[in-house]
Formats: structure tokens, sequence, C-alpha cells
């Protein structure tokens, strides 16, 4: 990626350059996608929210656009590239402005270099892109699902990002039955970076877990949470994953003792660098 020195910032709908970094109008979003906003700040006008956020960009080395919201007077710092949907841009557009790589990639700041992005949205089905799959081992399949699951005090009532999620349908499952996804890429030897959105409501929540697997090792556990974390979506904000080409990533929800269990994950996103 190209970076241009020397020139003056511009404001407009086409480019933005500060210093030698270079920002690109990419496409419209909702001012109600949130989901890789770093930081929201204040402006009286359209220039000064540019040079707000901008500046502030430019300086933290998660970010890699902008939004700039002249409705609601307010920019933000976003950490990845090019949403994978539009939101609802009836309400609250904002304009995004981004450090360009090619369609799937992102730019890392770190490394000055475009980095491939893995994603899982759940929006599709099949799910092409999503970078897991449904495990042969396990004793039951994640769902895909929009709107509220099935039994009444547990599971979440929509998506965090987008229309559709994943989770586990418990009504029908025997206790301790496990659904587990493992990933499907091939990774380099270096620390990755997993966040995502995850929902565990109900008095029969039992555990979801993150782990890597090398080989025909024992799986090692990253993360782990268990019980009932109330009726909302929270944000995994990193997990350092040590990979390889050998080594995959498992996500597993484990059912408790009765249906009242649907555990739900969404926007399940890899960096291929360390968690800041």
């Amino acid at each position: 990626m190209k970076f241009l020195r020397a020139l003056p910032m511009m404001v407009g709908f086409v480019e933005l350059i500060h210093g030698c970094i270079q920002f690109d109008l990419s496409r419209e979003v909702s001012f109600f996608a949130t989901a890789q906003v770093i930081g929201t700040y204040p402006g009286t006008s359209r220039e000064e929210l540019f040079g707000v956020c901008v500046s502030r960009c430019t300086k933290d080395i998660r970010c890699n656009a902008i939004d700039i919201c002249s409705e609601n007077l307010k920019c933000r710092l976003i950490r990845g590239w090019t949403p994978l949907t539009p939101g609802n841009v009836s309400e609250g557009v904002c304009l995004r402005f981004q450090m360009m790589c090619q369609d799937g990639y992102f730019y890392d700041r770190q490394n000055e270099s475009c980095l491939q992005h893995y994603y899982c949205d759940f929006e599709s089905n099949p799910e092409s892109a999503c970078f897991f799959s449904e495990s042969p081992s396990d004793e039951f399949d994640w769902t895909i699902l929009s709107g509220s699951t099935g039994s009444v005090g547990t599971g979440p009532t929509s998506a965090y990002h987008g229309l559709r999620y994943k989770y586990i349908e418990t009504s029908a499952i025997a206790s301790g039955q496990r659904a587990i996804l493992e990933s499907s890429k091939t990774f380099q030897a270096k620390t990755y970076c997993l966040t995502m959105y995850y929902h565990m409501y109900g008095d029969t929540i039992n555990t979801l877990t993150i782990r890597t697997q090398k080989g025909n090792n024992a799986a090692i556990d990253r993360w782990k949470l268990s019980g009932d974390q109330g009726n909302v979506w929270h944000h995994l904000s990193g997990v350092n994953l040590p990979l390889d080409s050998q080594t995959k990533i498992i996500i597993e929800a484990t059912k408790g003792s009765s249906f009242t269990g649907d555990t739900a994950i969404d926007y399940v996103e890899l960096w291929q660098f360390a968690c800041p």
C-alpha cells in the first residue's frame, strides 16, 4: 500500500490525506454499526470532525479507518476495514474513510502491510467466508438463527451484528453434550488475536471455551466462561492464540442440565497480530 507524503489534509468525500497516511472514502455505514469502533468523539462541524479523528487515528496503531457522522456531529476510530454488512443506513448515516487494501484484507499499522482478515459473521448459509466449520467429533451442531431462540428465559432476542448469530439449541440435548467449531484455515507461526461477541443467558448455562490444539496433542484452554452472564451481548476484547500450520482453534459450548442453556456467539474475528 502506498502512502502520499508531505501533502496537506484535504476535507472532502474523495480522499483525506494527513501527513503520510491517505484515507479513501469506502462507503456509507450506519451510526449504529459499532462492532469495530475504538472510540467516538464530538465535533461542531464536518471539518472539525475530520481533524479530531484523523489526528487520533494516525496516533493509534489499532486504527485503520475513520467514520465521519455529520448528522450526529460525531467521528469514530475504526479497527478493521469496510464493514461486512452496511447496517441500517437509513438512520444515522456516516461516511467511512479507509486505509485501503484489497477486499478481505486490512492494513496492519504495526507491520505496514496488508494482512488477510479472518471473520465469521454468520450472515450467510453456507458460510463460505467463515474460518470455522462444524467439528466431526462433537455430539451436536451449532445453529444459525435470526431473532429469538425457541425457549423462554434463555438465548438472545437478536444478533449483535447484522441479522444472524450462531447458538446451541439445548431443548432436546443431553446434559454435558458439546457443540464444537474448529478452524478450517492454515496459519502462520505467530500469535493471533481472537475477538468475538457472546451471549450466555439462562439458569442452566454451562460452559463456553476457546482452545487451541496442535496435531494430536491435548487441547489447551485459552479462555473459558461458565454460568448465566445476563441477557446481554458481551464483547471478548481479545484472546492471544499461538498458532502455526499444525494448530487449530476450537470454540466449544457445553449443554447444561436443562433447556435454559442456549449459549450464542456472533461476529468472531481473528487478527494476524497479538492482542493490544
